[in-house]
């Protein structure tokens, strides 16, 4: 059993028999054979964990070491990524809410009237607040995360048109980019890890960002720097969680806002990107189906789905 407080009612830290593909794209590792294929490493790693006051063998178990190991290929910087989130987690009281039921982009300003009143409604601490004041400049459909299927990854929709980069950067300082990207991941993060535990497969998320209708007067420098920052950061303390970000029908000058990315942006988080055109190109499409379905796929992107993004609905553990 594990005492994440997002697994309270599960008995089992990892499903013991992973489930079975849910499509014939669904390639994910079992749990159980990637901790019993890294056992020596996992164990090496944890021996300098344990004496870390921050260390709870119920909490920081092979599954949570594994992903340091995965992402860093070795034990030396595997143990300073972990030490980092260990003391990163403390730092931010991430270990004490479960923030599911809020995805970002419902996350609302206090006194907003349309804000939910329930057990799990949002904290409105300072750094949550900075959440809603940042979404709040955007239009409703700019970042909706969401989760389509409870047995597979988080999948976010990004529409860079539906922002405003330079109001962005004029009217917010860059702790409002580090505090956006923290929620995003924390919340990201909990419906991975338990997806990964309950179903017994190492489960990602990944991103749609729709690049059609762009323009380059649109994006801002400051904005896409912050942003690298931001991601960076987040890539250290949230390893094996983004498995790829798809770029969807990419205009021709996005490749000078690239080589910006490229120079702020880790090599390894610069590799997980991908420009398809699911529209038009069916192949394309399919490398979508290893994460979300035709059915739930939206039809902007080739899909079934009618239902604009914004007003899907997160299910209840």
């Amino acid at each position: 059993m594990t005492s994440w407080i997002w697994m309270k009612g599960i008995d089992a830290a990892i499903a013991e028999k992973p489930i079975d593909p849910v499509c014939p794209e669904d390639h994910r590792p079992a749990v159980a054979d990637l901790i019993k294929k890294h056992s020596e490493k996992i164990a090496k790693i944890k021996g300098v964990l344990e004496d870390d006051p921050l260390y709870n063998p119920t909490k920081h178990d092979d599954l949570w070491i594994l992903r340091f190991w995965l992402s860093h290929k070795k034990s030396k910087t595997a143990i300073a990524a972990a030490k980092h989130t260990l003391e990163f987690r403390d730092k931010h009281k991430l270990d004490e809410k479960d923030i599911r039921s809020v995805p970002p982009h419902q996350v609302k300003l206090k006194g907003d009237n349309n804000s939910n009143n329930n057990d799990n409604e949002q904290d409105d601490d300072m750094h949550t607040q900075k959440v809603a004041e940042f979404m709040s400049k955007w239009k409703r459909d700019a970042m909706v995360l969401t989760l389509p299927d409870k047995e597979r990854g988080v999948v976010g929709f990004i529409r860079i048109k539906s922002m405003d980069h330079h109001k962005l950067v004029a009217e917010m300082s860059e702790d409002y980019w580090l505090d956006i990207y923290l929620y995003i991941s924390e919340w990201a993060h909990q419906w991975l890890d338990y997806v990964t535990r309950t179903t017994g497969r190492l489960t990602k998320s990944i991103r749609i960002v729709d690049g059609s209708g762009l323009s380059i007067r649109m994006f801002n420098r400051e904005c896409s720097m912050r942003d690298g920052r931001a991601m960076a950061l987040m890539e250290d303390c949230y390893p094996q969680s983004l498995e790829v970000v798809y770029l969807c029908d990419p205009p021709a000058f996005i490749k000078a806002v690239w080589k910006i990315l490229t120079l702020v942006v880790p090599k390894r988080v610069m590799e997980k990107f991908d420009m398809i055109n699911p529209t038009k190109n069916e192949k394309e499409r399919e490398h979508l189906y290893r994460h979300i379905s035709n059915d739930n796929l939206p039809v902007e992107y080739g899909g079934k789905n009618k239902v604009a993004v914004e007003d899907w609905s997160v299910p209840v553990a």
